[in-house]
């Protein structure tokens, strides 16, 4: 494996900022990666004792009965699971904001340094994969590694009432499903590995989850339909789109983020690549061997990436909506009642650098978030680069729908005798908790 290739395996939205590594955290990490990293010299991937089975932690997501769908690119495979009630901490009574006063509360400050602290290295050296929420409990769970690269050191981490602590894996039931077809080590896209793409996202829905990413076959872009829990069956589509703003077909771009959703009882895989095409996909027609053509009804905006991609209900009109967060656009919220209604757009025509189908009608909300996900139908937490800072990463709560905290701003409100239009002042003081 060459040297690029090994740094490229890595999170596009790693950490960069800098801290300092506690003495605890090194010595409870430190012979591990030492370890690792010997083994790694000798061409045996690490497989650290609090990460179980896992070489590497990726994508996840949360199924029924507390069972953890971790995706494992390096060991290509996607890991189940099933978590004791001693495993996750009840986060009963801890403070999230003031909704009707649109201000969030800081869960974890320095979220980045604490992480380094936690696993004995430099935030430099920290790549927080993804984020999911449990959500009979509300407790927050990262996947993070330590370094990057096939050597790197996975760990799960729960968020307890502030504090970080790793999820010790081993001893937790689990099973696991390989993922066929990973591109190998020396396949290389222009600037990047293809493997960091092997597993772009997995999702849960009516016993199966649903892994998308790319393969080392003819048509790349792939997703697997694998019934839970794993019997070694799996089903097996490739997928494509036309894309507006190149102006062709596109068979190797994979999926980046997805959900699956049932509108008027019919159910549907919607999903967003990058360059942000907003994609629907009917379920029924994603079968084993199919080659399935996407219908693309919105262009949310050329030159950027998904980040993430989730549904919520407004607490204001009790409607759903999708939000799509984006790199470099802040985020996309479209009703979800128009996702299978809306028309696809034309194909065989020339490029159109849009906006276009549901992406002219899309409400762009503020958020500048690396990761992101629903808490409750009142709140979200986030992790954000700190915007008065922009050097400190943290984890925090967002109201729901509009996903911003005005604590950030500066405003006539914000004057002690300032105007009130929204009614802060009679709700000071009013703190929701979990």
């Amino acid at each position: 494996m060459t040297e690029d290739t090994k740094l490229g395996l890595h999170s596009r939205r790693a950490a960069l900022s800098l801290g300092a590594a506690s003495g605890a955290g090194l010595a409870l990490w430190g012979g591990m990666f030492a370890a690792g990293k010997a083994r790694a010299a000798q061409g045996e991937a690490p497989a650290p004792r609090t990460a179980g089975p896992l070489r590497s932690a990726g994508m996840m997501a949360f199924g029924p009965d507390n069972v953890l769908f971790v995706g494992d690119i390096a060991g290509a495979a996607v890991h189940a699971f099933a978590l004791r009630d001693t495993d996750l901490e009840p986060q009963t009574g801890v403070e999230l904001g003031n909704f009707h006063n649109f201000e969030g509360m800081d869960l974890v400050r320095g979220l980045d340094v604490k992480l380094a602290a936690l696993m004995g290295t430099t935030t430099d050296d920290i790549v927080i994969n993804d984020m999911v929420v449990h959500q009979p409990t509300k407790q927050v769970v990262l996947s993070v590694e330590r370094g990057r690269g096939l050597d790197a050191i996975p760990a799960i981490v729960k968020v307890n009432r502030g504090r970080l602590e790793v999820l010790k894996l081993d001893g937790v039931p689990h099973s696991q499903i390989g993922i066929p077809h990973e591109p190998d080590d020396a396949a290389r896209l222009e600037f990047e590995p293809q493997r960091i793409y092997a597993i772009t996202d997995i999702k849960y829905h009516n016993g199966e989850i649903f892994v998308t990413g790319i393969s080392n076959q003819r048509f790349a872009s792939t997703l697997y339909r694998v019934p839970y829990p794993f019997t070694g069956q799996r089903a097996a589509s490739t997928v494509e789109i036309w894309h507006p703003v190149h102006g062709e077909f596109e068979t190797r771009a994979p999926i980046i983020r997805q959900v699956i959703r049932e509108i008027d009882g019919d159910p549907y895989l919607f999903a967003v690549y990058g360059c942000t095409p907003l994609v629907r996909f009917p379920l029924a027609a994603l079968k084993d061997g199919a080659h399935v053509r996407g219908d693309v009804i919105g262009e949310l905006g050329y030159g950027s990436n998904p980040l993430d991609m989730l549904t919520f209900t407004n607490p204001f009109d009790n409607k759903d909506y999708l939000l799509v967060t984006i790199d470099v656009r802040g985020a996309a919220q479209i009703k979800v009642a128009d996702l299978a209604t809306a028309p696809a757009e034309p194909t065989n025509v020339p490029i159109d650098f849009g906006p276009g189908g549901l992406g002219r009608t899309q409400r762009n909300l503020p958020i500048r978030a690396e990761h992101m996900a629903i808490l409750n139908q009142r709140w979200a937490v986030a992790i954000w680069r700190h915007p008065k800072t922009t050097y400190r990463l943290d984890l925090g709560t967002l109201m729901v729908p509009y996903f911003f905290d005005r604590r950030l701003g500066m405003a006539e409100m914000n004057w002690p005798n300032g105007p009130d239009p929204f009614g802060y002042r009679q709700h000071r003081g009013e703190i929701d908790r979990i």
